[in-house]
């Protein structure tokens, strides 16, 4: 069986307290690519988020040159006045090919709600761009309600299960999906196929905070069908992306 994975979670560059195992550069980050084998990424340099997206969102412009990798960017309130405002960020998205956004809540310290984002997050929703967000699920109900035709994609949520948070989000907000790079439980996966369907799952290693390879063979080894598997692998994300419209 022919899969071809598309890593929704991972980024490169070296930050001041590094993982273990980490990707200094494009060069490297496909390098541990071809060792997991995985064939394509969604990529942020980690300097967006352990930094500022200011500085480090435009790095990201140099992966044009590799086909296999492609850029997302980082979103700070518009009110800082830091980005372009919210009309000129989705143009300078469409000049650079970017069609995903991640949100770091925690490191750049802001709430994560209509209130914050009320210019912005009514242009994703209308070009249907995902937002990748690293936050807990309680905090994401909020956003959720105030916006659920917004994209939301809830990233390392694991390793323990959290089934008991997600499992109402999910029925209520059929635009919620998961990353998978905390299901490292096993039969979760199995799980959430079986009563969700695997159309909302995006497999995301979450590297360099984890192993690029251990999300990958869990997956592999899922007991699910085999279009199951490779709609998670990376089916899911490239039918996400393709509906975006800039």
């Amino acid at each position: 069986m022919i899969i071809n994975w598309y890593d929704c979670n991972c980024s490169y560059g070296r930050v001041a307290r590094p993982s273990h195992r980490f990707a200094h550069n494009v060069e490297e980050l496909l390098a541990e690519m071809d060792w997991c084998g995985v064939d394509r990424a969604l990529v942020y340099a980690a300097g967006s988020r352990a930094s500022s997206p200011v500085t480090w969102n435009p790095v990201t412009a140099g992966l044009r040159d590799h086909p296999r990798l492609a850029p997302t960017w980082a979103i700070l309130p518009p009110s800082t006045n830091e980005l372009p405002a919210p009309q000129d960020l989705i143009g300078a998205m469409r000049e650079g090919n970017v069609r995903a956004l991640w949100s770091f809540p925690q490191e750049h310290r802001y709430r994560l709600d209509f209130s914050t984002f009320r210019e912005l997050f009514p242009l994703l929703e209308k070009a249907r761009i995902p937002l990748f967000a690293k936050q807990n699920l309680i905090p994401l109900k909020e956003l959720l309600t105030e916006c659920p035709g917004l994209i939301v994609v809830a990233v390392n949520q694991g390793p323990h299960s959290v089934e008991r948070y997600l499992r109402p989000l999910l029925d209520d907000f059929p635009n919620l999906y998961l990353e998978t790079s905390g299901l490292l439980v096993e039969g979760l996966i199995e799980e959430f196929c079986e009563r969700y369907g695997p159309q909302r799952l995006l497999f995301g290693s979450g590297f360099p905070d984890q192993c690029l390879g251990g999300s990958l063979l869990r997956l592999a080894q899922a007991d699910i069908g085999d279009d199951a598997r490779r709609a998670i692998a990376g089916g899911n994300l490239e039918r996400l992306l393709a509906n975006v419209s800039l």
